[in-house]
């Protein structure tokens, strides 16, 4: 699934980053002799296959889903977020909090501690140097990764003991050095700070994982072996995952459903109904889903690069609410995604913040709020075949008779079926009298920065479709790039934030600046509720569905146990056949 693998072409992860070099692709390896190219297989050996691969193990410099993938195996984190969304230490001894004064009151010191006797899997130490490393290297190479430019300086007093100094509270630190493939990287074999784009060890890691890379032979599979300096006793289980590289995707399921490998990833639905029946293997979609299509609102005037002058049809809530219930979210599932989606009405559904839990499509609805708004049906002709398109009489905002026709883009990474959106989207509009004209572009044109022409952040759009979400359990974040008034971009800032809806509501100001400070767990949802609902309320963003990350699994394979908060290997130590491979 596309808009799963591009993710980083989305606003949250690349707008306000800056530019990054391209990584080098993997070096490839020495000429080898046919033999090498065949595979012994252990009796427990897992097979996965994947399309692609990976660009490297360093998620800190890709996000295509596949360098997470396998830096989880080997890079391990300070703590990690489980299925059930609580942190759990991984390589530190405990997690730093209030409670235990690990974290300073005002939330900008945070200690970390070790676990005592870690150990690279090439025998060297595991110490906070490698703490302090990973960030310098990230700084030194201009590489951005969540939270990192927050910190002024980390101190290393003893090996098992890593001080970070922040500029201001972060409030996802639980997770600055670990989630989603990231983690801690090894100070004594990568080298130069600030090289970190060319790094051997980017390609043939050592590991503080349960598993440890024993080939790569690029465009064929990667073999891992276990760690033999794992801290967890007795893991892995199993002596041997390979994934194997394979671009065809009709032949992946069906080597799936015959037993030759053991886990696909993101199949599509077509390919996911054929193995939830073949009896070999099964299907996993994750539960809470995480990534969000919605349609995105200008509330500012097109073109004008600022944000206070007014759309002349968005600025006004009752033309967003009547948008709202002109669009079918039932049949745009149905028809576009296949029911692959989970109908929402706000970005906060892992929370159970109290918002009305469904979709309410109302055609007669819309129209009644469209006319109230002064863009009415002029000289309606019953007998006509052809939908009229309402114009401006009194809506104050535009000449009277300008007509209401919106402008709306998606990105063409996703795939047809965004495209088919649109066209239900605009068979919808135009039911209450909405003319949607829409163009399907590549997400560099749609999120690009703002000396690049960038069609968001310059307000160059009235509306537009696509998916994203947040990472973790806590959207402070995320939702403050979105949403904070002063997250808007402008000419004279046009890196203050991903605030593209030009979405001005003072009252959230002081809700995210309590939300950037350490408060207990109960408050802070109670805040974030409170987002939400305003963003229900006032609808800058219209969610539609969201989806869940889809595995294919086979019966004989225990263990896997995929969740939205970390990439599927997050538990790959606890994975083992049932059955021993039939060679």
């Amino acid at each position: 699934m596309l808009f799963i693998l591009l993710l980083c072409l989305l606003p949250a992860c690349n707008l306000i980053q800056p530019d990054i070099p391209p990584t080098p692709s993997p070096k490839p390896t020495a000429t080898l002799p046919p033999l090498a190219l065949s595979v012994d297989l252990a009796s427990d050996a897992i097979v996965v296959t994947i399309p692609i691969d990976p660009p490297s193990f360093n998620a800190y410099l890709n996000d295509t889903g596949y360098e997470a993938l396998i830096g989880e195996l080997v890079f391990g984190a300070l703590a990690e977020i489980g299925p059930d969304g609580n942190y759990y230490p991984e390589l530190a001894s405990d997690l730093p909090t209030l409670a235990n004064g690990d974290l300073s009151q005002d939330g900008k010191t945070v200690i970390w501690r070790l676990r005592p006797g870690l150990l690279w899997s090439d025998g060297q130490p595991f110490t906070s140097a490698d703490v302090k490393f990973t960030w310098q290297a990230l700084r030194d190479s201009g590489i951005w990764a969540p939270g990192f430019d927050l910190i002024e300086t980390i101190e290393t007093p003893d090996p098992l003991t890593a001080i970070v100094q922040y500029r201001e509270f972060y409030p996802n630190y639980l997770i600055q050095f670990g989630g989603n493939g990231t983690g801690v990287l090894p100070a004594h074999q990568c080298g130069d700070t600030s090289r970190m784009l060319f790094w051997d060890c980017n390609f043939e890691p050592v590991s503080s994982g349960p598993f440890v890379l024993a080939q790569w032979i690029p465009g064929v599979r990667l073999i891992f072996k276990p760690n033999p300096n794992y801290f967890v006793p007795n893991r892995p289980l199993a002596s041997q995952l390979i994934f194997e590289i394979d671009g065809d995707p009709d032949r992946r399921e069906r080597s799936l459903i015959r037993g030759n490998t053991h886990l696909d990833l993101w199949p599509e639905e077509a390919a996911a109904i054929k193995i939830e029946d073949s009896g070999t293997a099964t299907i996993i979609r994750t539960d809470p889903a995480r990534y969000v299509m919605r349609l995105v609102l200008n509330l500012s005037k097109p073109g004008a690069a600022e944000s206070n002058q007014p759309h002349p049809a968005l600025a006004n809530p009752l033309v967003r609410q009547a948008i709202y219930h002109a669009v079918d979210v039932g049949y745009i599932n149905a028809e576009a995604f296949n029911n692959r989606g989970r109908p929402v009405e706000t970005e906060f559904f892992q929370l159970d913040c109290d918002v009305p839990p469904f979709h309410d499509y109302n055609a007669g609805l819309a129209q009644a709020l469209l006319d109230e708004a002064g863009w009415v049906v002029v000289n309606p002709n019953p007998d006509s075949d052809v939908l009229p398109v309402r114009q401006c009489q009194g809506c104050g905002a535009a000449e009277d008779g300008t007509p209401l026709v919106l402008k709306s883009y998606s990105y063409l990474e996703f795939g047809p079926e965004i495209e088919k959106a649109q066209q239900l989207l605009a068979q919808l509009m135009l039911e209450v009298g909405i003319k949607l004209e829409f163009e399907t572009v590549e997400g560099s044109k749609l999120w690009n920065t703002w000396e690049n022409e960038g069609i968001e952040l310059r307000g160059n759009f009235d509306m537009d479709l696509w998916d994203n979400g947040y990472y973790g359990v806590d959207p402070t974040i995320y939702m403050t790039d979105m949403f904070d008034p002063r997250s808007i971009p402008t000419r004279d800032n046009p890196i203050a934030g991903l605030n593209v809806t030009r979405y001005r509501n003072p009252e959230l100001a002081p809700i995210f600046d309590a939300l950037h400070t350490p408060i207990p767990n109960n408050r802070r949802r109670a805040l974030l509720c409170q987002v939400a609902l305003a963003l229900y309320q006032d609808k800058p963003q219209i969610p539609l569905v969201a989806f869940p990350d889809v595995y294919g699994v086979s019966i004989d394979l225990q263990g896997v146990a995929p969740h939205i908060y970390d990439t599927v290997t997050w538990n790959a130590g606890d994975w083992q056949l049932v059955k021993p491979v039939n060679n």
